[in-house]
């Protein structure tokens, strides 16, 4: 079999790129990041107790009741992209570059295992066949997953339209 090589050789390659895509994806996330005002400060909230503030307090109950309390903001930078600010278009570009990297880095994922199972092939058969299938069989499942947040996105942004136009007929 003259095909391991080279399969070993894609396999090295496409993860080294899914390496490179993440640590850009890593800078990028790092430098456009917005600081939140309460980051590196202390706040004072009324807020349920939660269990590990009862274990720092030395109680051995649950968590239950308000009550006030101190905790310290370390980190606040995240802003969520939704299937929906996708679809309509509010996402901004920088969100959409974004989703763009998190996708190639799943598939160049998938292909380094994928040509790693091919490379396997030739000395391990069954071993090769079974990362094949398995990480061919997680990739389809995410791709479903995806395309169903996509689908019920526009379903939902259809029915807002319909109702807009509904109301703008009543009226």
């Amino acid at each position: 079999m003259t095909v391991a090589p080279y399969c070993l050789v894609a396999a090295a390659a496409f993860a080294l790129l899914f390496v490179v895509d993440l640590v850009a994806m890593m800078i990028y996330v790092a430098r456009s990041g917005n600081i939140d005002p309460d980051e590196g400060h202390v706040v004072t909230e009324n807020r349920p107790l939660t269990a590990s503030d009862a274990a720092i307090l030395g109680g051995t109950s649950g968590p239950g009741g308000r009550y006030w309390g101190k905790h310290k903001v370390f980190l606040s930078r995240s802003g969520y992209i939704t299937d929906m600010s996708l679809v309509d278009g509010t996402a901004t570009q920088a969100q959409r570059r974004l989703v763009g990297g998190i996708k190639l880095a799943a598939i160049l994922f998938w292909l380094a295992w994928v040509f790693s199972g091919l490379a396997l092939l030739a000395s391990e058969p069954i071993l090769g066949t079974t990362i094949i299938i398995l990480f061919t069989g997680m990739f389809i499942h995410s791709a479903r997953m995806v395309r169903k947040g996509r689908a019920d996105a526009l379903r939902k942004l259809k029915e807002r339209k319909e109702s807009r136009e509904d109301r703008r007929r009543t009226a």
